[in-house]
């Protein structure tokens, strides 16, 4: 990208824990570390119980009015482009209407990424989502099947979409047995799942699963990695991870799972995934079109079984991992042992994940955004401008 250029990000942002903030957050990073950008502005969507002090600007995610000031303050400023992160849960209104209020204030070139597209959403959200596509100079989604429903259910120029992965942080290496006797696992045959934790992450198939593994395999262990969503501990407590710990118990298995309840830094992170032998991901979600933590478990070489969310299929393609049926514990053992029970059919689904894994590091997808942030640039020109229309 030309010199001095600046970008504004539209998101949650850490400290708030949800996928789209560290998502917002190694993508800034990345574009900066890359020299597409001079410079990165974050205004952060906070819901009033949460205040960031890690950006330049918050958004009160209940307040129209907070949504119109955002966008007059960066029509006032030196910004270039704007990156709308969009997820209809983090802005307020009916279906997130409140965004609205910004994207129609902002005078310069819009940039939208979408990380949620529903084939047949309530007329409300439709209209919202294509009111943002008009006003957007280019929109983001991170596989082709999210593009296509875009153009056939929306109506979306194909010619504005523009299809990037959704970036993965890559290990300098693979370190199984490292990995494995740094955390205390040396002995186990480790499976796993992490994330931010709620129901529809369908965690309770796995625990189900184990009784059909356990008896061939009692080294058997199934990590169980993060805490719970902040959404979710905030209107019903620890109510789900509770219901796994009885599960587990009631199963007889208690003794095969581990929750690591907690919110794991990168690093951490990193290295309990390079510790799995076989990554589950049983989630009940079938439109599910985009998904940070098995981006990251391809990323870091794992032989990956998944439910077919749209987005799975996609990715999973070419040999990258296994299809287990939704909310069926007696498929997901099958796949486990599938793939334990078969060395060549691992290696394969290692090799596959990993050089799926070169394709969606970071770098590479910072360097398809500072492309899409420098031609919008061209198009519409910089954030000059004042808003105006009123903050009332």
């Amino acid at each position: 990208m030309e010199t001095q250029s600046r970008i504004a990000y539209i998101s949650t942002y850490p400290p708030r824990e949800c996928g789209l903030a560290t998502f917002t957050r190694d993508l800034a990073r990345a574009v900066l570390m890359r020299g597409h950008v001079d410079r990165n502005v974050v205004v952060a969507i906070e819901d009033d119980a949460n205040r960031n002090n890690n950006t330049s600007r918050t958004i009160d995610q209940h307040s129209r009015r907070s949504y119109v000031s955002a966008a007059n303050f960066l029509n006032e400023s030196d910004i270039d482009v704007v990156s709308l992160q969009h997820e209809f849960g983090i802005f307020g209104g009916e279906w997130g209407e409140y965004v609205l209020d910004f994207c129609r204030n902002i005078k310069g070139p819009l940039v939208t990424t979408f990380h949620t597209v529903l084939r047949n959403p309530p007329e409300k959200a439709r209209q919202i989502v294509r009111e943002i596509c008009q006003i957007s100079s280019a929109v983001v989604v991170t596989i082709e099947s999210a593009a296509k429903i875009l153009e056939k259910h929306f109506g979306v120029n194909v010619d504005k979409i523009v299809v990037i992965h959704h970036g993965a942080s890559l290990p300098d290496r693979l370190r199984r047995d490292y990995a494995k006797r740094a955390l205390g696992l040396r002995n186990h045959t480790v499976l796993a799942t992490f994330g931010l934790i709620s129901a529809g992450k369908g965690i309770e198939y796995a625990i189900k699963s184990l009784p059909y593994l356990v008896k061939e395999r009692p080294d058997l262990l199934y990590l169980v990695i993060g805490e719970t969503h902040p959404e979710v501990r905030k209107h019903e407590g620890e109510a789900y991870r509770e219901k796994l710990t009885s599960l587990a118990r009631r199963l007889g298995v208690d003794r095969n799972v581990l929750f690591v309840n907690r919110y794991l830094r990168e690093e951490e992170l990193s290295l309990y995934l390079q510790a799995v032998d076989v990554y589950v991901a049983p989630y009940l979600g079938k439109e599910q079109v985009s998904s940070g933590t098995l981006t990251l478990a391809l990323g870091h070489g794992k032989a990956v079984i998944a439910t077919p969310t749209i987005f799975a299929k996609e990715i999973l393609r070419e040999k990258r991992g296994l299809f287990c049926k939704f909310a069926n514990a007696r498929s997901i053992a099958e796949c486990v042992n599938r793939i334990l029970g078969h060395s060549k059919l691992r290696q394969e689904l290692e090799g596959n994940a990993f050089k799926y894994g070169q394709e969606v590091g970071w770098a590479r997808v910072a360097d398809q955004y500072g492309d899409l942030f420098r031609s919008a640039m061209r198009v519409r020109g910089t954030l000059t401008e004042t808003a105006t229309v009123s903050e009332a």
